[in-house]
């Protein structure tokens, strides 16, 4: 920002407009399909034995050409097993990947108040399910014979994007065992929320809050890093209690933020998509970028990232949540 503080604004005005305008103008209406399959319990594709939880930004030179010679121009496309993908700007020999939809990614987690000796505790009861049901939340399903006969029974949080915890904790006062703890809301640690930022509105555009206002805790939990490319928000692990508020509220398609379950979040974060970096190296390099490079973060974020999700991931406008007020702060 200069001392008057016009020219950080007027770059930024022009990135959202100037970049929205090129993907518009050199993509035209191209028609992309996302297919969405079935939610398992960390499902995904399996490459050497591992769950690969994101997809590479694939172009298809027969049925897509005008996307496929606007990337050639560029010099961004990558030509690798008989495939063909955009490369990331950031790091030029990779492909561009983005977190699968919430459907392709989805965990099982265990409702509040469980640790470490929860299945020894459990006594199958149900109580907690009926205690969920009847507060009409429908968070807490019981696990089927399709779980295993250890599991058969037992309470957990399948799907936080249509039924995420409200931290009501009528599950934990109607356990008679202990199995799940009565602790304060605060205090729940179910898994960990991690934002995908290349697939993030708000990582990508400008300002979106959508899942910080979601958010019980709101800025207890989230933080944000503001530039002229807009708002970056991270989820602080430690504060997370891994209700799954914010999944629903993302206004992309299939979420840009998941809950994973800790040991989960912890793997992904030490080689964040297969980049050889942390999770917190990678969004470094981001930022860094944004200061030291604009072309280069330009092409990132207005031309490569916004084209995949406005034109192949799509993004409900209506969701983007631009200004982020507490209760306080309305009154």
């Amino acid at each position: 920002m200069d001392k008057s503080g016009v020219t950080r604004l007027s770059r930024r005005e022009f990135l959202k407009a100037v970049g929205a305008g090129v993907v518009a103008a050199s993509i035209g209406s191209v028609a992309s399909s996302f297919a969405a399959g079935e939610g398992t319990r960390g499902a995904g594709n399996e490459r050497s034995g591992e769950n690969v939880y994101y997809v590479e930004f694939e172009i298809d030179a027969e049925r897509d050409r005008e996307r496929y010679e606007y990337y050639k121009s560029l010099g961004l496309l990558i030509e690798r097993d008989g495939k063909i993908c955009v490369a990331n700007p950031l790091l030029p020999d990779r492909c561009m990947t983005y977190v699968k939809p919430y459907e392709e990614d989805r965990f099982e987690l265990l409702p509040p108040g469980a640790d470490e000796d929860f299945y020894a505790k459990c006594v199958r009861c149900g109580l907690c399910y009926y205690a969920c049901l009847y507060e009409g939340y429908y968070a807490i399903r019981l696990v089927g014979v399709e779980g295993g006969l250890e599991r058969v029974g037992t309470p957990i949080v399948p799907d936080v994007m249509h039924y995420p915890c409200t931290l009501c904790m009528k599950c934990t006062i109607v356990c008679p065992t202990g199995a799940l703890r009565e602790v304060k809301p605060k205090e729940v640690r179910m898994g960990v929320a991690m934002i995908d930022p290349d697939l993030c509105w708000a990582w990508n555009s400008g300002e979106c809050y959508s899942c910080a206002k979601a958010c019980p805790f709101g800025t207890e939990v989230f933080e944000f890093t503001f530039n002229e490319w807009g708002v970056h928000t991270r989820v602080r692990p430690e504060k997370c209690t891994g209700c799954g508020q914010c999944v629903s509220a993302c206004p992309v398609n299939g979420s840009a933020i998941h809950v994973l379950p800790r040991e989960e979040y912890e793997r992904r974060a030490k080689n964040f998509k297969n980049t050889g970096m942390s999770y917190e190296e990678y969004l470094e390099l981001i930022l860094r970028t944004e200061r030291e490079n604009p072309e280069k973060a330009t092409f990132r974020a207005m031309i490569v990232n916004s084209d995949y999700i406005i034109n192949i991931r799509g993004i409900v406008s209506e969701k983007v949540v631009e200004t982020l007020e507490t209760e306080n702060e309305e009154s």
